[in-house]
């Protein structure tokens, strides 16, 4: 599993880098006569949707990793609070409080 903080570092980068993308796109719509006739502007068009696609997947990634891991942490809390019920109702603290 990475760090935290390069869990943080990518999630940044692609947001911005989604946040960059989606202008990029609307810069080209509303430029339709740049996208229509400049190839340049056609095949970086095209790059940026891929990286738009790119970018959410990864960031959905990220945050799916994230809930995983609290799900995890949440399991291991039940089951170790399942075990310290299962040792107290085998040897309660006053059983030996009577002999």
């Amino acid at each position: 599993m990475k760090g935290k903080r390069t869990q943080k570092v990518l999630f940044i980068f692609w947001t911005i880098l989604t946040i960059l993308t989606v202008f990029w796109i609307i810069f080209n719509i509303f430029n339709i006569s740049l996208l229509l006739t400049e190839s340049v502007y056609q095949f970086v068009f095209v790059l940026s949707c891929l990286c738009l696609f790119a970018s959410i997947i990864s960031v959905r990634e990220i945050l799916a990793d994230a809930k995983l891991k609290i799900i995890e942490e949440n399991e291991k809390q039940r089951n170790i609070r399942d075990v310290y019920r299962y040792q107290q109702l085998l040897d309660p603290p006053d059983a030996d409080m009577y002999n």
